[in-house]
């Protein structure tokens, strides 16, 4: 799992320059934002495709790492 994590993290990394928006996977299969949006996987990739950013999107559990 940690290597997982590592591996997105560095992901994150190359993403700096166009920036990136992070999102937490929801029991419910929703998503949530880092300002508390909560909506499906496809509407926050739209949501941060249109601001030009990208998402990456991670487990409850990582988020607690």
């Amino acid at each position: 799992m940690r290597r997982d994590l590592e591996r997105r993290l560095c992901a994150i990394e190359r993403l700096k320059p166009r920036g990136f928006e992070l999102w937490v996977r929801q029991e419910d299969g929703t998503v949530r934002g880092s300002q508390g949006q909560v909506m499906t996987q496809e509407e926050a990739e739209a949501l941060t495709r249109v601001s030009g950013k990208s998402a990456f999107f991670i487990s409850e559990a990582d988020a607690r790492i």
